[in-house]
């Protein structure tokens, strides 16, 4: 330590933290000297300049130098080569801002000895005014290979969350990490940032308003954190949407030691949502009756999805409890099977309440098709919810219901439709069962709408058949045919549209013809033909009550997957 010895600037006067008798100049640099080559841990003194000018007796054998080969040199002399470029900025920004900062407020530091070796290091910083100007005490703490593992994945999981602006901040407001998410959002580079107090993130009419001192004290008060959400003002000058979460970080003595703040960029997705909204206004043009009419009925909805909501929680809570058991699991997807096509009753309910206060319009025959593909989805779950083995839903089980209800709910008389089935023995799983049902739906509401008008007698044959491995789904009817130069991708039919997008979703596409009629074929290669014939279903397969009411008594503590799945129908459509 003969370097430090030499500095003039070295506080001999007591101090009030050591015992009297030790309170005189010469004890208290031998005790300081003690302390300095006591450590357990590398400590180098480093003055303003960026130059070492102290290193203990563990720091010149960690980095296998002599002292008078470390001291003098440079601090980047113990730097990676990949970070000598940032590292002057890095210094020249925290001499100008000195500051205390203790282990663990940064991630990933890497140093490297006199023979090339790297190694991890956490580092604590403590500044101290002396005679001759600034010093800092860096002391460097090695960290195992697990830690520098854990410390290398968080790196490069925060480098690559490019929608994301995570940024760790120590007590006092200053930046301590600035991933690529924060440059590309703030358009700040990281010497540009590292260091700043974090005001430099917010609007000059917040900083005026004390915004960012209100948030690191409401954060610290918090035990959750804060989550805001609202426009902000992005690089280029363009506002941008963003959630913004940020939360208080302590030690295990529950000391604050500063913040992390996660910002995302949600713009797109609150254009697309503006833009659908833009796109609803535009399209019905209501008048000020029917506007009403459909807050009324949207607040009717908002109730019922809440409703639905803790309905499926409830089933949720269910799964949790019956995980361990196979039998009951399945009694518990039963009831979820049964809970869902009871909850779109409810909505078909509503919507048809709806329907009938509203005269004859485009309304009215919107809200009418939407009841019929609730139908559908709802048909589905009743026919899983009957059946005695779960793994698959003969197609030929519920194709039938669906298809004579699409032609009950569009033809004038549905008597005069002759009707003729041809399906394989095809099982499908939930998340085929539904996007089929509604692409035969909205094929044979077609028929009738387009090609069989007006309670006109005619004839639709249906056939679903395993060919080559894949299952070839054919709608043809004997009515008055395409239009002329009919061309599919022009048409702004939403029926058309939808079937299209269903046929997509089953891995296929629609090929339509005209002779003597329409017909329509899809070969969709996600549905594979069944290799044996499943077996019939009865009105309904038994459960035992005891089970069932065993599992609703318990109370859940995980497992929801299983609910959520169940919780929005159109995740069907997706």
């Amino acid at each position: 330590m003969s370097s430090l010895e030499s500095e003039s600037s070295i506080d001999t006067a007591p101090t009030g933290w050591l015992p009297s008798d030790l309170q005189s100049p010469e004890t208290s640099m031998e005790l300081l000297d003690a302390l300095f080559e006591g450590n357990p841990d590398m400590v180098l003194v480093v003055g303003a300049d960026g130059r070492i000018v102290g290193a203990n007796s563990r720091a010149l054998g960690e980095y296998r130098y002599r002292r008078d080969e470390l001291e003098g040199q440079p601090l980047s002399i113990l730097l990676p080569a990949a970070a000598h470029s940032r590292h002057a900025s890095h210094m020249e920004n925290y001499m100008r801002n000195p500051r205390a900062r203790s282990m663990g407020s940064c991630m990933n530091l890497k140093t490297v000895d006199s023979r090339g070796n790297e190694f991890p290091v956490d580092v604590m910083l403590w500044p101290f005014q002396g005679g001759h100007g600034q010093y800092v005490i860096a002391v460097c703490h090695p960290l195992d290979a697990a830690g520098s593992r854990a410390h290398r994945q968080i790196h490069a999981l925060v480098e690559n969350a490019r929608e994301y602006a995570v940024n760790l901040i120590d007590s006092q407001g200053h930046i301590l990490t600035w991933n690529e998410g924060s440059q590309g959002i703030y358009n700040l580079t990281g010497s540009e940032a590292l260091g700043k107090y974090y005001s430099i993130l917010f609007t000059s009419e917040q900083i005026a308003a004390r915004e960012p001192e209100r948030q690191m004290e409401e954060a610290a008060k918090s035990t959750v954190g804060l989550r805001t959400a609202g426009w902000r003002l992005g690089a280029s000058g363009a506002p941008i949407w963003v959630e913004i979460e940020f939360k208080a970080a302590r030690d295990h003595t529950g000391e604050l030691v500063g913040f992390s703040r996660v910002l995302h960029d949600l713009t797109p997705y609150k254009r697309a949502e503006e833009e659908l909204r833009e796109a609803g206004r535009i399209k019905a043009q209501l008048n000020a009756d029917l506007e009403k009419r459909v807050a009324e009925r949207t607040s009717q909805l908002e109730s019922t999805v809440e409703e639905l909501r803790r309905k499926n929680e409830e089933v949720e809570a269910l799964v949790a409890m019956v995980s361990h058991d196979l039998g009951e699991k399945e009694i518990l997807l039963r009831e979820v099977y049964h809970r869902v096509k009871n909850n779109l009753q409810v909505v078909q309910s509503l919507l048809k309440m709806g329907s009938r206060t509203l005269a004859s319009s485009d309304a009215r025959l919107a809200i009418d098709t939407a009841v019929q593909r609730v139908h559908v989805m709802a048909t589905v779950h009743e026919h899983l919810y009957q059946m005695p083995d779960l793994a698959g839903l003969p197609l030929s089980e519920y194709l039938r219901d669906i298809i004579e209800g699409a032609i009950a709910s569009n033809s004038e008389k549905p008597q005069l439709i002759q009707l003729q089935l041809e399906f394989d023995a095809i099982p499908l799983s939930l998340d085929l069962a539904v996007p089929f049902g509604l692409l035969a739906n909205e094929l044979v509401s077609n028929c009738i709408k387009h090609g069989i008008p007006a309670g006109r007698p005619g004839k639709i044959v249906i056939s679903a058949r395993g060919v080559a491995g894949i299952v070839r789904l054919v709608v043809q009817d004997d009515g008055v045919g395409l239009p002329e130069n009919f061309d599919p991708a022009k048409c702004t039919s939403m029926g058309i549209k939808l079937a299209g997008s269903l046929a997509h979703q089953l891995g296929g596409r629609l090929e339509f013809t005209s002779s003597n009629g329409c017909r329509v074929q899809a070969d969709l290669s996600r549905v594979s033909p069944a290799r044996g014939s499943p077996e019939p279903i009865g009105p309904g397969s038994p459960i035992d009550p005891a089970k069932l009411a065993a599992a609703r008594k318990k109370k859940p503590a995980a497992m929801k997957s299983i609910g959520r799945q169940f919780a929005d129908p159109s995740c069907y459509l997706s």
